[in-house]
């Protein structure tokens, strides 16, 4: 995983007044809203005695234990004891773990990094979201490595094999294929044709880090955005669009459907099979063999491993403890 960048953790239309509990980068979190409606995110573990904060509630704008009443403000600090009496002194201590968040195109974002340097803006791809009418969306958790679901996003080529039932006529033949990395920005584009077909069916896939990835194939495009839970499970989230229904009010109709057969049938029913069988759970250089096809997926291992040494390399020179951090 990336260090110092943002991550998606939910849609926002999910964190109302109560707290939501979830795991994410392998820790324990909960988000809250607090008096402003801003959105929160702490360690999900009171200072006091280790109980779970999202089984509590929100009290005038103050996150309070559900074990003994104490109560937190939205940057961490104990505001209350009641075991104590309204005057008594808080112990510096007696704070729970905050991490910065922000909201944008429907989701809450968390920086996992050392927040103290300015913050980079929020990946994300102009041509989704709040910038493009009739989109739907879902999310669901997949027993996949976080770094081997980013890697399936660039994979085109097992189209045909996979999901031959689903897409028939679809060539196995990955000609043209291009792959071009800016910055921390990775473009791929090229087509699907049969071995003695001079045309077949195009595609681009852009990625942007840690973890936000675009895709247009012909008139449906969606976007992908991952999130670690632990070593060994991925968030994902979607937003799908679609071109062959353009009357207003079906439009949206017509990217739910595309939504249902890709997520529920093509991917849940048909990659998960094949991607839940990885071995190792990691990548891993040395024992996979990549091929010309597998371009993308090279570019993505190599500018993946650069940006984790550069901060660890960053860790090392300023003293500062490493995050834990998944795979």
């Amino acid at each position: 995983m990336i260090p110092n960048q943002w991550y998606p953790l939910l849609e926002t239309r999910k964190v109302g007044r109560k707290p939501v509990a979830v795991t994410r980068m392998g820790e324990k979190l909960v988000l809250w809203r607090d008096g402003s409606g801003r959105a929160v995110c702490m360690r999900d573990r009171c200072p006091h005695r280790g109980v779970a904060l999202s089984r509590g509630k929100v009290v005038d704008g103050e996150l309070q234990c559900p074990y003994h009443g104490f109560r937190f403000e939205s940057g961490g600090d104990c505001v209350a004891m009641p075991c104590e009496g309204r005057d008594a002194k808080i112990p510096a201590g007696m704070r729970a773990q905050p991490y910065p968040v922000r909201e944008a195109h429907g989701l809450i974002w968390l920086f996992w990094g050392e927040s103290s340097q300015p913050l980079p803006e929020i990946p994300w791809f102009d041509e989704a979201g709040e910038h493009r009418p009739g989109g739907a969306s879902a999310s669901f958790t997949w027993p996949v490595n976080f770094a081997r679901s980013v890697e399936t996003n660039f994979d085109i080529h097992h189209t045909p094999f996979v999901h031959g039932n689903s897409l028939p006529g679809m060539g196995s033949r990955l000609d043209p294929y291009t792959v071009e990395t800016e910055g921390n920005h990775i473009i791929t584009a090229g087509q699907l044709r049969k071995e003695d077909a001079e045309r077949g069916i195009a595609f681009r896939i852009e990625f942007k880090v840690p973890s936000i990835t675009y895709f247009e194939f012909g008139k449906l495009a969606f976007l992908v955005a991952d999130c670690p839970v632990d070593d060994d499970n991925t968030w994902r989230y979607a937003i799908y669009y679609q071109d062959y229904v353009t009357v207003p009010g079906l439009r949206r109709i017509g990217s739910w459907l595309s939504l249902q057969l890709d997520w529920k049938w093509i991917q849940l029913r048909q990659d998960l099979r094949m991607v839940e069988t990885f071995q190792p759970k990691l990548p891993q250089d040395h024992l996979d063999r990549l091929v010309r096809a597998d371009a993308g997926t090279a570019a993505y291992r190599k500018l993946r491993r650069k940006l984790i040494d550069a901060a660890q390399q960053g860790d090392h020179e300023s003293g500062d403890p490493a995050l834990r951090r998944v795979s």
